[in-house]
């Protein structure tokens, strides 16, 4: 596998230097859950999809292989969105770096020149690569479940970041070939007739939603409350110096 040393965009992870406890925090309970949720069968093919565009799924995407891997997990980050990938500009990895999924799945290329390592994130990653004129068929055809499954020999997570499954069928069609869906709802964005339409999209091809994630949501408005009963966490969505911080959510 080939190695890159991009840098994480600013806001992207949480445990930077000056993440939010709160932040931080939240995503280690969705591993945590995620975990209990595995006891009775094992989620390592997982999905990220929301109900519609920028509702954050991509940032919830990379975050949770974050926070896997960090649990000293193998981890594998996938751009599953051939329309409009995310995780290049996310991850910022130079715009050279070619040999990606769609050229995998169409025998150009082998996993050693496609998966990257990325250190800042101690997981590996395969980007999306060039625009076919056949993504959902691509993603539902027998290249992509073989694919599947050879890595899940190799990782304990497998996180794909798909399109919103209320706009095209990429993500439900992917569905077949993994263990869970999660589906990322942003906080004020997304109505409830769209996220219920998701819902039953994904209904539709017997997906196994096993969670949804409210992304956005803004817990600085209730920073007064939370600091008074988390009075010894003094960075509980505050900076040392009192100020409150900038949102840390796409």
């Amino acid at each position: 596998m080939g190695k890159h040393d991009g840098n994480l965009l600013d806001n992207t992870l949480l445990l930077t230097n000056d993440a939010p406890f709160v932040y931080e925090e939240a995503y280690k309970t969705l591993r945590t859950n995620l975990s209990f949720a595995s006891i009775s069968k094992k989620y390592k093919k997982l999905i990220i999809t929301s109900a519609i565009p920028n509702e954050g799924k991509s940032t919830v995407a990379v975050n949770l292989a974050y926070v896997l891997a960090k649990s000293d997990a193998k981890v594998l980050l996938i751009d599953c969105d051939l329309r409009s990938p995310t995780l290049r500009r996310l991850l910022r990895v130079r715009s050279d770096y070619k040999a990606e999924l769609t050229s995998l799945l169409t025998g150009a290329a082998t996993l050693e020149e496609c998966i990257f390592k990325y250190p800042k994130m101690n997981c590996d990653v395969l980007l999306s690569g060039t625009t076919p004129p056949n993504p959902v068929e691509l993603l539902s055809s027998p290249q992509m479940k073989e694919l599947l499954d050879r890595l899940s020999e190799k990782y304990d997570y497998i996180i794909c970041d798909t399109p919103p499954v209320s706009v095209v069928t990429d993500a439900a069609a992917l569905s077949q070939f993994c263990d869970g869906v999660i589906l990322v709802v942003r906080h004020n964005t997304s109505t409830r007739d769209q996220v219920r339409a998701a819902k039953q999209n994904l209904d539709a091809v017997q997906a196994n939603t096993i969670g949804t994630i409210l992304s956005g949501y803004d817990r600085l408005v209730d920073a007064q409350a939370v600091k008074s009963y988390y009075g010894r966490y003094n960075h509980y969505g505050y900076s040392e110096s009192g100020k409150k911080r900038k949102k840390w959510y796409d």
